[in-house]
């Protein structure tokens, strides 16, 4: 259930009053029957009316004091030179006028940046909708019966994407992609790959498999490029509806729609990244937001996944190497089997597979300072 509906029934109360007492005794209908299918959790009907919007040029926001009381979290130490709060094992942090977005020191790029107003800080409600109450509860994320997982190993044939002395990185897609497929297929999914060789396919040919791929999540496997210096692992998704996104091939703002599947997308990319970062004890380079063509127009709970860069001497070589590609294999494996338990749709025939299996959102404090690099899918 969206937490939008609290920010709705005390603006609607507020000045339409006979309009918002239907409104909200319709709310309140619904969020019976919600609690009834142990969907609402700690949502309740006295939560109602306590959030204030506040609009900031033309974006609306709502208070993280009203946040953290939501979750029931206090004040905590957290990522360093952040505000942060939590309960139990989970802290998240954040900082005024930054975009930087940590739980348990993960890191996601919030669409837009934390501010101060009014003697408070302010979060945006498109983030509050599509991107921390998902992390944070994403069992109310629902995907259906997800049986298949489309793997999509970017570039090939006469497009090899990044390249350097050290790897190429059509080849070090394809390797990964098929290790994937392995593992997965031992813990009981079926798998589709938009290649399985050296060939090449168009955007919009691997999006249409995807699409016309029943009970499905596609995960776009790719490697980045950029100075020697440059190295992580960061996952995208597509941005949300509205906002606007340094990535993307085209400035196309009549694709500013984003999709049915935004909680969905962010659900997967927690669950694989926060794998990928703590096994392999990669820079973190966050979840973020992206306008790919890839991640456009498709239909079905979508990442797009940079497993490193073979542009740096030493990542070069690890990411080419099968024993890495192989580690990298099992924490995707691993992500998307939590992303599916989470979602309560673990295959009937799961078998976990392998060692490499971690809790997605555990605390990782290896993160390290770092200059970006380029990305273009």
């Amino acid at each position: 259930m969206s937490i939008v509906v609290e920010w709705q029934a005390k603006t609607t109360a507020t000045h339409f009053p006979i309009i918002g007492m239907i409104h909200l005794l319709r709310i309140h209908l619904l969020m019976l029957a919600l609690s009834t299918l142990s969907i609402v959790g700690h949502l309740h009907a006295a939560s109602l009316g306590k959030w204030e919007l506040v609009s900031v040029r033309g974006v609306d926001y709502v208070k993280l004091d009203d946040v953290w009381r939501f979750y029931g979290f206090t004040k905590r130490t957290g990522h360093p030179g952040f505000v942060s709060y939590g309960a139990g094992d989970r802290t998240v942090s954040l900082c005024p006028s930054k975009q930087d977005f940590y739980v348990n020191n993960y890191r996601y790029i919030l669409s837009y940046p934390v501010i101060s107003a009014e003697g408070a800080l302010l979060i945006s409600t498109i983030d509050m909708n599509k991107l921390v109450d998902p992390v944070l509860r994403p069992r109310l994320a629902k995907s259906g019966n997800i049986t298949t997982v489309v793997l999509d190993p970017g570039h090939g044939g006469h497009d090899a994407g990044a390249v350097s002395r050290y790897a190429r990185e059509k080849d070090c897609n394809l390797a990964l992609g098929l290790k994937v497929r392995r593992k997965l297929e031992a813990s009981g999914f079926k798998v589709v790959m938009t290649r399985d060789r050296d060939f090449f396919l168009t955007l919009g040919e691997r999006v249409a498999i995807a699409n016309r791929t029943p009970d499905c999540i596609f995960v776009s496997l790719h490697h980045n490029s950029g100075g020697r210096a440059a190295s992580g692992i960061e996952t995208f998704t597509l941005a949300p509806h509205g906002t606007t996104s340094p990535f993307a091939r085209t400035r196309r703002t009549e694709d500013l729609a984003g999709n049915n599947q935004d909680s969905e997308n962010i659900a997967l990319a927690t669950a694989v990244h926060s794998h990928s970062i703590k096994k392999t004890g990669a820079i973190d380079r966050g979840i973020q937001r992206a306008r790919f063509s890839v991640l456009c127009t498709i239909k079905r709970p979508a990442i797009l996944f940079e497993g490193g860069f073979v542009t740096n001497p030493q990542e070069g070589a690890k990411i080419s190497s099968d024993r890495y590609q192989d580690m990298l294999a099992q924490c995707i494996c691993d992500g998307i089997v939590r992303y599916t338990s989470n979602t309560k749709n673990r295959p009937a025939s799961y078998r976990r597979s392998g060692s490499g299996s971690t809790r997605a959102g555990s605390l990782h404090s290896g993160y390290i300072p770092h200059t970006r690099g380029t990305s273009s899918r």
